[in-house]
């Protein structure tokens, strides 16, 4: 009867442990996911955004953390796994070293998602 209970518990065990292995529930990190960050780039004059411009985030020290590039609609978006802070993001339009224009905005990130904008200057 004692063995029965113990495999049996065993048995219980592997199927629980199993079940949130497979469901991703016991290694994932789905219930705390990163913030976003989300930059739109505005063209001179800033009432229309500018696709295609290149966007680089930089830290307090003037690191250089990622670079992209503006999508449709003039936005450039991904996950922010980075600590709380102030950044600065800069854009070109068109991509460096072939740029006209550019510009820049700080930001601080306190723990929420960011939504932030550059508007470029006008052409040099």
């Amino acid at each position: 009867m004692k063995k029965k209970i113990v495999l049996l518990s065993a048995v219980l065990l592997i199927a629980v442990v199993s079940a949130f292995a497979i469901n991703g529930n016991l290694f994932s990190n789905s219930g705390n996911p990163l913030p976003n960050f989300q930059v739109t780039v505005y063209q001179y004059g800033g009432s229309s955004t500018q696709m295609d411009a290149e966007i680089e985030v930089y830290d307090s020290g003037n690191n250089p953390l990622f670079s992209g590039t503006t999508g449709t609609g003039g936005i450039y978006s991904r996950d922010w796994p980075y600590s709380l802070g102030n950044y600065t993001v800069k854009a070109w339009y068109p991509s460096r070293p072939n740029d006209g224009q550019n510009g820049q905005n700080g930001f601080t990130y306190s723990g929420a998602s960011i939504v932030t904008s550059v508007t470029l200057g006008p052409n040099y």
